[in-house]
């Protein structure tokens, strides 16, 4: 596939970066999510929405960033070997996010409230970064040990896909029944996510070796689309007649956790691929801004966090509507992300790694 097929996914990948952005600030005021400053509010309709926003982002976007890093793998250790491969990728992983363990989370921390240094530690946002190194180091072990090959498989029939969606509600379920999603784990992981992000990574790979991003069925894509907005639209009927026991919807033998257990597939499945679809026909071109947005994202990913807790605090004494101050504060953060970020990329040896 040649680079001049690439630029939809390089914009959604900015994209995403902007959602990371949205979802984390959205976080701060009040929005579903743990945060290092959660601003308090007793505008109970805007948290609310806050909440929706941050649920509808928690059912795709992460998911998506599995899918599309794993997209690219196989042609690199193909190109690269193994060695090669790990040497490339292993440093881009774990510098940023050894830095953000050891510099970025003890600041962000630190703004808000005095903590001792050795506790502040912790990878927090970057558990992202760190889930992608196992799955990279797993996936070139298994490539180097193994004579796995992908079998010739044509994109899912809409059948297909719903069987998908069934065997992922099913996943979900009983994962969340040891690990559920309140909970973080090992290097900040909530466990109770990960069969989404295994599944997607797994499947990124199988896509690239049959080319399923150029055979993506653009009917099906709109079928689960409608599926995925009705899907999304039952939680705040759901959360109204039943918002008082919002902890059994993480995990557990609930009635509750079933729910988002199916809800969570029936969303995401469309979602990712109607934005897919839409971005290959709409948005598969660059411009010089597309470009720097798209190199920078991962570098956005990255230095957010300070910035969101920085400019929370400068805002907090203003009377606003947390609605008003989500959208202000993912602005600046972003324009102020990408600013610092197209700084980073000027230098030689950061540049190779972010």
């Amino acid at each position: 596939m040649g680079n001049e097929k690439l630029h939809y996914i390089n914009n959604l990948k900015a994209f995403l970066a902007v959602l990371v952005v949205l979802f984390h600030t959205s976080s701060a005021y009040g929005g579903a999510g743990g945060w290092y400053y959660i601003e308090p509010s007793d505008d109970a309709i805007s948290t609310s929405v806050l909440t929706l926003i941050n649920a509808l982002c928690q059912s795709f976007f992460m998911g998506l960033f599995f899918f599309i890093a794993a997209y690219f793998s196989p042609r690199s250790f193909d190109d690269k070997g193994f060695f090669n491969f790990l040497r490339d990728r292993v440093p881009k992983l774990l510098i940023p996010a050894f830095v953000y363990f050891f510099v970025l989370n003890p600041l962000s921390i630190n703004l808000v409230k005095k903590q001792s240094y050795l506790s502040s530690l912790g990878f927090y946002n970057l558990w992202f970064v760190m889930a992608l190194f196992y799955f990279t180091l797993m996936y070139a072990i298994i490539r180097k040990t193994t004579a796995i090959k992908i079998p010739q498989i044509s994109f899912p029939s809409i059948k297909k896909i719903f069987v998908f969606i069934i065997f992922m509600g099913i996943c979900n379920f009983v994962v969340r029944l040891l690990f559920p999603t309140d909970r973080l784990y090992i290097h900040d992981f909530t466990l109770g996510y990960f069969p989404q992000y295994i599944v997607l990574f797994i499947i990124g790979i199988i896509a690239y070796r049959n080319i399923w991003l150029n055979q993506i069925n653009e009917r099906a894509a709109s079928i689960y689309f409608r599926i995925s907005i009705v899907s999304f639209l039952t939680m705040p009927i759901v959360f109204f007649l039943d918002g008082d026991r919002i902890n059994y919807f993480f995990g557990g033998v609930t009635m509750e956790s079933l729910y988002y257990s199916f809800w969570e597939p029936f969303t995401f499945v469309g979602i990712i691929l109607k934005l897919l679809v839409l971005f290959k026909k709409k948005l598969n071109y660059t411009t010089p801004l597309l470009s720097k947005i798209s190199r920078s994202s991962y570098s956005i990913y990255i230095i957010q966090g300070p910035i969101i807790v920085g400019l929370q605090l400068m805002f907090s004494s203003f009377e606003l509507n947390v609605i008003l101050k989500t959208i202000l504060v993912t602005i600046l953060t972003f324009v102020l992300s990408l600013g610092i970020s197209m700084l980073l990329l000027r230098i030689p040896r950061i540049n190779k790694i972010i």
